[in-house]
């Protein structure tokens, strides 16, 4: 065989372990962060069976369905039931639609088993502005804020973080600003709260501030998990580089960060096709498998209290 040749036989082998690599972190990974059909005002690509069925198909363990708009309990419940194969999870977020920082939501979102909370999104004084340019929405003008004018937790989240750890349910930040994000990490720390996700940390365009780099080490070192997104790298959104991803994941150490996707909508990839590229696309950048196993497997089934 000349030259030539020996070169493609070794790249075909290379692509062979590629794929062969990527399968099997892919086989039982968690996706954290998904949408699904209907939501109010969104177009999104797959309901919930079907989202299900798709990832069975791929060999994900399971997902947690998110809707901004209803508590997806129920939804997962259900969807549990006819997949079964394929361990769905329930949120709330605590958007306008529920009531914002409503107590009584989350309660009885607790009580049927729903496992995680996200504090405000579209709502959320430091997001409205930008996405109702940027999906032409009507929102209103009432945001929504976790902390007073001087920085400390509105009462209202004394009721809730209670919630939140009597049920061990997942804590995750949604688009509140750096200094709100602070101060529920200090707060949860303090009440002994083990499971708090910074969301799409490295995601820029449906914020108006973002964490510094060195804001997210010290949450992470602090015990607090760092979610990243595909859809942050992804050609159908945000395009951003993925080796700041890669720079970032080894600065916050791999042990506590998660991957999702952030998928679910138009155009972009179902979420077992995207979170398959997100895994290819580190593993590339030079990221070790083991590290991604921890962040697709490991780190989200702890969060997700999933034993065996």
């Amino acid at each position: 065989m000349g030259e030539s040749g020996e070169w493609d036989y070794e790249l075909q082998l290379s692509q062979k372990r590629d794929v062969s690599v990527v399968g099997g972190l892919l086989s039982g990974a968690y996706d954290m962060h998904v949408h699904f059909e209907p939501e109010a005002w969104m177009t999104r690509r797959y309901d919930a069976i079907e989202t299900a069925l798709h990832a069975r198909e791929l060999g994900l363990g399971g997902f947690v369905l998110k809707n901004r708009t209803y508590c997806t309990q129920p939804v997962a419940l259900l969807v549990r039931r006819l997949v079964p194969e394929i361990q769905v999870f329930g949120s709330l977020t605590l958007d306008g639609e529920v009531g914002g920082l409503n107590y009584r939501a989350v309660k009885a979102a607790a009580e049927i088993g729903t496992k995680v909370l996200w504090l405000p999104v579209f709502y959320s004084a430091n997001s409205m502005p930008v996405v109702q340019r940027l999906f032409n929405l009507e929102l209103g003008a009432d945001t929504i804020t976790v902390v007073d004018s001087a920085g400390r937790l509105v009462p209202a989240m004394d009721d809730i973080l209670k919630v939140v750890k009597d049920y061990g349910m997942v804590l995750c930040t949604g688009h509140i600003s750096p200094r709100e994000v602070n101060a529920v990490a200090d707060r949860c720390i303090g009440m002994g709260i083990g499971k708090v996700v910074v969301t799409h940390a490295m995601s820029e365009f449906v914020c108006s501030e973002f964490l510094t780099a060195e804001e997210m080490v010290a949450l992470a070192r602090a015990g607090i998990v760092i979610e990243h997104c595909a859809q942050a790298v992804s050609p159908t959104s945000e395009r951003r580089d993925p080796a700041l991803f890669v720079e970032a994941i080894r600065a916050q150490g791999p042990e506590n960060c998660i991957l999702t996707t952030d998928f679910g909508g138009t155009p972009h990839p179902t979420i077992a096709e995207g979170l398959r590229m997100f895994i290819a696309t580190l593993l590339r950048r030079g990221l070790a498998a083991s590290d991604i196993e921890l962040m697709v497997k490991t780190n989200p089934r702890r969060l997700l209290d999933i034993s065996g």
